[in-house]
């Protein structure tokens, strides 16, 4: 079976279709992934990869993209996946990608089509060619409108997708589809963190900042050097920015790392601090541990509501982090107990190999 993946060319929106598409590779099946800038540098060791977009700064094109739609601005400003607002964005991205996909699938002549929500231009290309499309939920709302959107923006009329894999916790969200347990992938680490797979002798909080930031300013770290020194805790910033990596001095009780597979070093951390993106969220999810989500634009706002409904962490906006919130993280027994529940119930859900059993079927159908 050949099956061509598709994802924006933004490592966050590939990552999550990994771990279905190593699967489907291991398994004999002919597996290509198409995308574009960092996403297809960093996986070009592990599977085929085809470029078919340029990188993208995500900010940049948000300015361009908002400018002209001052209403979707100010949707997307708002946090809460809106998206009509979305689609303004993304279907800039996804334009000058179509052309080049439906190339390829003329070319590679797939059996089937399996594309993240931001990349409706894999559905596109497989209808060009008459092959299924699968649509792979990478986050926690429901991916179905985005992509529904983004084409009446691209003004493309193409088969529903055959089949809709959701990732998400049903106790935290319902994302109607095919049930799949989200698995966090991440690249080997370049440099060595075993002291991270060491239980601390206190609390230890991870701190992770998107792949999509530049190294300018940041008010989550901001606001955590201001505030670590009043928790007793450890705190591990991972990827800083540049201020914080030429800081002359750093609280005694912060440390920083470059590159890490957060699955193999939440297990060891008491809770997390991030941005709100969806591999994040998930990740610290899966590990069990409770987390501080800070709103921002885009599916942020949206996410960190969640965690604070479900009261497996806290929603701070950025510029607002205190002690006494960091304090709360790591003390706070219901916030801990609600985020095992979560992971006990992700661990249940179907496995990519079981699915990928189910997406077999559907070729040639």
């Amino acid at each position: 079976m050949r099956v061509l993946f598709v994802a924006t060319p933004l490592i966050g929106h590939a990552f999550p279709m990994m771990a279905l598409a190593l699967h489907l590779q291991s398994t004999g099946n002919d597996v290509l992934l198409a995308t574009g800038g960092d996403a297809a540098t960093a996986l070009r060791t592990e599977l085929a990869v085809e470029s078919v977009a340029p990188a993208v700064n995500l900010a940049r094109s948000s300015v361009r993209a908002y400018l002209v739609h001052p209403h979707a601005a100010l949707r997307s400003l708002s946090g809460m996946a809106d998206a009509r607002a979305g689609a303004r964005l993304f279907a800039r991205i996804n334009r000058p990608m179509s052309a080049a996909l439906i190339a390829l699938a003329r070319r590679y002549r797939p059996d089937l089509v399996i594309h993240e929500p931001f990349a409706a231009s894999g559905a596109i290309a497989a209808a060009a060619v008459g092959a299924p499309t699968v649509l792979h939920n990478i986050a926690l709302d429901r991916g179905e409108d985005i992509t529904c959107e983004t084409l009446k923006v691209l003004g493309a009329k193409v088969p529903g997708s055959v089949a809709v894999l959701s990732v998400a916790p049903p106790s935290l969200v319902t994302v109607p589809g095919w049930p799949m347990r989200y698995v966090p992938y991440s690249l080997p680490a370049p440099d060595s963190v075993d002291w991270l797979r060491i239980r601390p002798t206190r609390p230890r909080i991870l701190v992770t900042r998107s792949t999509m930031l530049g190294d300018g300013p940041d008010a989550m770290l901001t606001s955590l050097i201001r505030a670590a020194p009043q928790v007793d805790a450890e705190f591990v910033v991972v990827r800083p920015n540049r201020p914080l990596e030429r800081a002359h001095r750093l609280p005694d009780n912060v440390r920083t790392v470059g590159w890490t597979v957060l699955s193999d070093v939440l297990p060891y951390c008491t809770g997390m601090l991030n941005h709100g993106g969806a591999g994040s969220i998930y990740a610290a999810l899966a590990a069990g541990i409770p987390q501080i989500a800070t709103p921002a634009p885009g599916d942020r706002g949206w996410n960190a509501t969640l965690v604070a409904s479900s009261r497996t962490g806290l929603a701070i906006p950025a510029k607002r982090i205190t002690h006494q919130h960091l304090t709360t993280l790591i003390t706070d027994p219901t916030l801990a107990a609600n985020a095992q529940l979560i992971a006990a119930e992700i661990a249940a859900m179907p496995a990519p190999a079981t699915v990928a059993t189910r997406l077999a079927g559907l070729v040639g159908h």
